[in-house]
């Protein structure tokens, strides 16, 4: 929604447009907690944005131009951006890998299924959390426990090096346009809530994330 009413102001063409932001969470980054919360939702209204939390997609219709939502709330649009459901494959699924959550199951801190020597990691795991909500799907936790499993996996066959753990710790840039960009990072794993952190947005977080994306293909590929 950020980088749209950016779009469009560059354009020249915002005031002309209105921007409704629909949430089924109770707030943004939910398992950060109220405070961080509080803060991202208030960046997202001061650019003039409708933020409406609470409204899980019911059904669409696409020649009425119309989302209706379960609690019995519509809205008409003329343009649409919406994410569909995610779930994980039908492979993980039919393996019998996944459990009531729809997503596998894994070991907090080594990433192992509930067979021995099977791991997932990323977004096709479910981790729930002390607060009660589970981990949130990112690259930067995807980027972490692949390390962390295939040290281990090495470790086992070599025989060499110590057993790693993945600690919970990460953090997710939060592209706000015009050449900005805010940081939140800290342990996700913290007890009772996420410790996470949050700077505003500046051009100096837009470059770090820039030159992250840049240092991290340089390195792998």
């Amino acid at each position: 929604a950020l980088l749209l009413e950016s779009h469009l102001r560059k354009r020249g063409v915002r005031d002309k447009t209105t921007i409704e932001f629909f949430a089924a969470e109770p707030r943004p980054m939910v398992v950060t907690g109220p405070e961080l919360g509080a803060a991202v939702r208030g960046m997202i209204e001061a650019r003039g944005i409708g933020y409406h939390p609470e409204h899980q997609v019911k059904d669409i219709d696409p020649a009425a131009r119309r989302i209706g939502f379960a609690n019995g709330v519509s809205a008409e649009y003329e343009l649409l951006l919406y994410v569909p459901p995610h779930r994980a494959p039908a492979v993980a699924r039919e393996a019998g890998l996944t459990n009531e959550s729809g997503w596998i199951p894994v070991d907090r801190h080594t990433l192992q299924t509930q067979f021995e020597d099977v791991y997932a990691l990323g977004d096709i795991t479910t981790i729930p959390l002390k607060m009660g909500r589970p981990l949130p799907k990112a690259g930067v936790f995807a980027h972490g426990q692949a390390e962390v499993v295939a040290h281990n996996i090495a470790r086992a066959w070599t025989g060499k090096g110590t057993p790693r753990q993945f600690a919970g710790e990460g953090m997710c840039f939060i592209e706000t346009g015009a050449g900005r960009a805010g940081i939140g990072r800290g342990n996700f794993y913290a007890e009772p809530t996420p410790q996470v952190e949050l700077r505003g947005p500046s051009r100096f977080w837009h470059a770090g994330k820039v030159l992250y994306e840049k240092y991290w293909l340089y390195r792998r590929f």
